[in-house]
This record gives structure tokens, C-alpha cells and sequence, in this order.
């Protein structure tokens, strides 16, 4: 490998933690909202419950340390702690793929890190998601993506699945479909297909059984049991308070679609409004995906082209079934940035040259590429019920004039 390229990527890579530093010290709030301490306070032993991984690691955590962990403070430590690995693997994955791909795509691959970087971290930067589940998801996904660029150990990805599952069970259509499209990419382009064919299918098969039994064998825990869990929740909050719906729905498997109501209409109302704020994107990747299959000639292009739009629509039960649509905004650009940049790293000529093409084009305007750069810093940090900030109060004024819910 080239020195004078890996030097320029290790400086490059030196200026992208200093930017995610100063990002996340300019939206941190030093807050854990009262639904990421309660999870905290799941635990395996009270039985097999969906969400306890972390809660159990965390307790594990409190047996060995002599220190009560069961307490705000040090679930703060805890997550700052946890916030801190993942950004530092990101770098590391951001490294890596930069130094797989050649010299003549530094300037594509930085461009893609310094958007991705601005949208990982606000997102677990803020009160709304620090801490919250869908940071050890992502976590998860990080790891094995890391196992795959270096490719050691990459059978491990079989039980990461099933962990992710383990964290929140909405692992399955958040952030699953990274992992999958990155195996089938291999399965379809290298010569160890019966490996990462097996790996695929028994990671498919393994979190698929998980979910499945999660959401369909799981009873009601015992009224001590969920007490006991309610204690907890009340230490590990700021407040002096778990969140008793999240205790309600995940103990005791209580309905809250009729409260889930009101926010799925000021969802639908934020969503239209979004897809307007990020069109220039959506269009370039339409164009991207076009010439993608334009130029794909045989069945394996074709079908790695498919792949990758099925992978994202695993995504969409997510927007029709239930809230939360900005944690699904993100794990919507998660996975289509992170799947395109480790392609990219893996030598797929197609989007290569697609990205490229259209790169081009955008260079042609003055500023146009600077704007595209800067313009997601408007749209975040993304929340969790409501999108952003932005469209939070957006959609309130239009439901003033309105009433539309």
C-alpha cells in the first residue's frame, strides 16, 4: 500500500473524530431520557424478556465492579462510556474503508464519512436517543461490518444477529438488512460463496426465529417481577420515575396502539414535508440507482442491484405499523450509507462509477457539492416520535389551521 496515501487517510481520518468531537459537544445535552434508563433495568434474570440484553450486560457490569451501578449517575457514565466505543469504531470502519479503496476515490469516500459522521453522531448526541437501543443495534452492525472489511472471525456475525435481536427486536427491519446485503454483496462476488452463504442464511434463520418467538411465546411477567423491575427503573432515572408504558408493553404486553394513534398522525403529516427537505438527495440517488442497473449486464449485477433496494425495504413496516419516525429516518440513511460505503470499499466497479459520474456532474456547479455537504446539519439531530426539531413545529402550526389531529 501506498505510505504517502495511508498517511493522508490516518490525517484524514485525525480531522473526522476532531469534527464528530465538536459536533457532539455542540448538541449534548448530558441527558438520559427516562425510557433509556428503564431499559437499563431488564434483566434475564426475571425470566427470558424482550430488550434485557443491555439490562443483563448492565447488571453483569454491577456484580463485578464495586460500585452501585444502579443508580443515574453511573448510567450516565455507562452510556457515555458505550457512545464513546461506538464513535472510535466508526473511525475505525472509516479508516479501513478508505484505505481499501484506491487513491482516485479519497475525495468520494471522505465526502460520504463527513455526512454519514454528522448524522450518527447528533443522533446519539441528543437527550431523544443517547442511550437509547438503537445505539447497541447499531453497535452490533458496526462490529460485523468491521469483521467483514478485515474479514477475521465473520462466523461471529451468526450470533451478533440474534444479539441484535436480543437488544430490541426491532433489530430485524431497522438494521439487519446492513449485515444481509453486505453478505449476499460477498456471497454473489466471491470465491468462498458456501461460506457467506451459510453465514447469510443461518443469520437470517437464527434472528428470524428469535423475532418470531419474542412477539408471538412471550407471557406477562408475574406482578412481583415487574415491581421489581419498576424499582429499577426508579433509581436508574433522573427523575425518580421509570417509564411505566414502556413497562407496561414490554412486561405485561399491553396494547398502546390507541395512544400510538395521535402520533402516527403527526407522523404522517412530518413525513410528506421531509421528503421534500431531502429530495436533492433522493434524486441523486435515484439517478445513482438508475445507472446502477443501466449498466448492470449479467444476472449477479442485476441481482446485487435488487438486493440492495430489498435490504431497504425491510425498513418500511416500520413507517406503517408503527411510530417513532425519526429513529426510522436514520436507520433509513444507516443503512443506505453504510451499505454503499463498504460496496464502495469492496471494489464494486458499477456504483463506483455511478457515484463518480454523478460526482462529476455536481462539480460542474459552484457550490452546489459544498451545499449538499452542509444541508444535512440542518435536518438534525433526528428524534425519536417526531422527525426533527424543524418539523416538529412545522407540522403543530399546520394542525392549528388545520386540525388534523
Amino acid at each position: 500500500m501506498n505510505k504517502e496515501y495511508k498517511k493522508k487517510v490516518n490525517l484524514f481520518v485525525m480531522g473526522l473524530g476532531f469534527f464528530y468531537f465538536v459536533l457532539f459537544l455542540m448538541i449534548y445535552d448530558a441527558e438520559i431520557t427516562i425510557y433509556n434508563t428503564s431499559l437499563l433495568a431488564f434483566s434475564y434474570k426475571y425470566g427470558f424478556i424482550p430488550r434485557a440484553f443491555v439490562g443483563t450486560v448492565y447488571q453483569l457490569i454491577d456484580t463485578i465492579l464495586p460500585v452501585n451501578m444502579y443508580t443515574y449517575p453511573m448510567a450516565m457514565r455507562f452510556v457515555e462510556l458505550v457512545t464513546a466505543v461506538f464513535f472510535l469504531l466508526m473511525l475505525l470502519v472509516a479508516r479501513k474503508t478508505m484505505l481499501m479503496a484506491s487513491e482516485k476515490h479519497f475525495r468520494l469516500m471522505g465526502l460520504l464519512w463527513i455526512i454519514y459522521g454528522t448524522l450518527f453522531v447528533s443522533m446519539f448526541s441528543s437527550k431523544y436517543n443517547f442511550g437509547r437501543v438503537d445505539l447497541f443495534m447499531l453497535l452490533i452492525d458496526v462490529v460485523g461490518v468491521l469483521l467483514l472489511l478485515y474479514r477475521r472471525c465473520e462466523w461471529l456475525i451468526i450470533p451478533m444477529s440474534m444479539m441484535g435481536v436480543l437488544v430490541h427486536e426491532g433489530f430485524v427491519f431497522m438494521y439487519f438488512g446492513i449485515l444481509l446485503v453486505i453478505l449476499f454483496y460477498r456471497f454473489m462476488t466471491s470465491n468462498e460463496k458456501k461460506k457467506y452463504g451459510l453465514i447469510f442464511a443461518l443469520s437470517f434463520i437464527g434472528a428470524s426465529a428469535l423475532f418470531l418467538y419474542i412477539h408471538f411465546v412471550r407471557e406477562p411477567v408475574s406482578d412481583a417481577v415487574f415491581m421489581e423491575i419498576y424499582r429499577q427503573g426508579r433509581r436508574l432515572s433522573n427523575i425518580n420515575m421509570p417509564h411505566v408504558s414502556l413497562l407496561q408493553a414490554e412486561l405485561l404486553c399491553v396494547n398502546l396502539g390507541n395512544i400510538e394513534k395521535v402520533f402516527h398522525m403527526e407522523n404522517f403529516v412530518q413525513l410528506p414535508m421531509f421528503l421534500v427537505l431531502i429530495s436533492p438527495y433522493l434524486i441523486l440517488l435515484a439517478k445513482i440507482y438508475k445507472k446502477i442497473m443501466k449498466k448492470s449486464k449479467s444476472l449477479q449485477e442485476k441481482l446485487i442491484g435488487l438486493a440492495v433496494i430489498c435490504g431497504w425495504m425491510t425498513l418500511l413496516p416500520n413507517y406503517l405499523l408503527k411510530v417513532d419516525y425519526g429513529r426510522w429516518v436514520f436507520a433509513t440513511f444507516s443503512y443506505m450509507l453504510l451499505a454503499f460505503i463498504t460496496m464502495i470499499a469492496d471494489g464494486n466497479q458499477l456504483l463506483i462509477d455511478s457515484f463518480e459520474e454523478e460526482h462529476a456532474i455536481i462539480s460542474k456547479h459552484p457550490g452546489l457539492g459544498e451545499l449538499l455537504l452542509i444541508y444535512p446539519i440542518l435536518l438534525v439531530p433526528f428524534w425519536d416520535v417526531y422527525i426533527n426539531g424543524m418539523l416538529k413545529e412545522l407540522g403543530d402550526w399546520i394542525n392549528i389551521y388545520l386540525r388534523l389531529y
